[in-house]
């Protein structure tokens, strides 16, 4: 097993929707006063708990998509949206 992710395009959509995912909770997270997991050295305890921290945040916003898209929330899940 190897540690290297695998080699998407660039322009693949997931790839971009997760990247754009990642740093609308890294901005959050700042505004909320708190810290994300590259403030502390990488292996720390403290990057450790901020990882664990990010995960869950990651998933209670991933929770509230999918309560959205459960009630028929109107979603183009490639970004087009009404506009599209």
């Amino acid at each position: 097993m190897t540690d290297e992710l695998p080699n998407f395009p660039g322009d693949d959509p997931i790839l971009a929707e997760a990247r754009a995912l990642e740093a609308s909770i890294r901005a959050i997270r700042r505004a909320q006063g708190k810290r994300n997991p590259e403030d502390f050295p990488l292996g720390s305890a403290e990057c450790f708990a901020a990882m664990e921290e990010f995960v869950r945040d990651v998933g209670r916003v991933l929770e509230l998509e999918l309560r959205y898209l459960n009630q028929g929330g109107d979603h183009d899940q490639h970004g087009a949206g009404a506009s599209g």
